[in-house]
């Protein structure tokens, strides 16, 4: 992709894909290539002054530069993403990806299809969990929403509260070894059956456990309401003290 397309690209998704791509291109040409320019050309100027720039009536950017958070952001060329979780099950590939809040979007590398982000309440993987019982954290493996896994300290069956992106983890090794109630657990625990899947690598026959839903195209990816995760302001990942860290 070159360097042209990538600015018109990061100056739509500063602008929360108020602008089209057309628009943007004018925007960014007009300002001989500097998306940071063109941003602040938006923000500055009167709308008459950038309609005439992109040749449209289209005003449906002032919804981005009439809020001051959206505003600052724009300044800091910020673009708000998330690290989300994808799965395709015709090619059974699971990949975490760091996308726009705007459009939770990614194309798997083997079959070239474009899917939309697996909702977090069924996301799977590496989990860290909080027991309830005797505030023990831990990691393991585990899936949204399934309680399947034992606390390592007092035994109580917990959920996780959060799937951790796919990459190494770090700190000690952790000498607990994988076991959960789940029907195929390659290690079960003894104790009350959990018909959902294990999700531990040495369980699955497949790697994808929920399938992302192939992404289709609505012709625009506007925002109609301004969300949360937009105006959030954005803060360093969170790393919390762990008491074991299982593998």
């Amino acid at each position: 992709m070159e360097d042209n397309e990538l600015e018109i690209k990061r100056l739509q998704e500063l602008f929360r894909g108020r602008f089209t791509f057309e628009e943007a291109q004018l925007l960014i040409s007009h300002h001989n290539g500097d998306c940071q320019a063109a941003a602040n050309f938006v923000l500055d100027e009167e709308p008459e002054r950038v309609r005439n720039v992109i040749g449209t009536e289209n005003d449906m950017w002032q919804v981005v530069t009439n809020n001051q958070i959206w505003k600052d952001l724009i300044r800091q060329g910020t673009i708000l993403k998330q690290e989300r979780q994808f799965a395709c099950i015709t090619c059974d590939n699971v990949w975490w990806r760091k996308v726009p809040n705007r459009k939770l979007v990614s194309k798997c590398v083997r079959c070239k299809i474009r899917y939309d982000a697996v909702p977090k309440e069924y996301e799977w993987g590496r989990a860290e969990f909080h027991c309830q019982f005797c505030g023990n954290v831990f990691r393991g493996f585990g899936q949204m929403g399934v309680a399947s896994s034992p606390c390592y300290r007092c035994g109580t069956v917990c959920s996780p509260n959060a799937i951790l992106p796919g990459r190494r983890l770090q700190g000690r090794r952790s000498r607990n070894v994988h076991s959960c109630f789940c029907r195929n657990c390659f290690n079960r625990a003894d104790g009350p059956f959990v018909e959902e899947t294990c999700v531990h690598p040495r369980s699955l026959h497949r790697r994808v456990v929920f399938a992302s839903q192939q992404h289709i195209s609505t012709g625009s990816t506007v925002d109609t309401f301004l969300t949360q995760d937009d105006l959030a302001s954005q803060v360093s990942d969170f790393e919390p003290i762990l008491s074991d860290i299982d593998e």
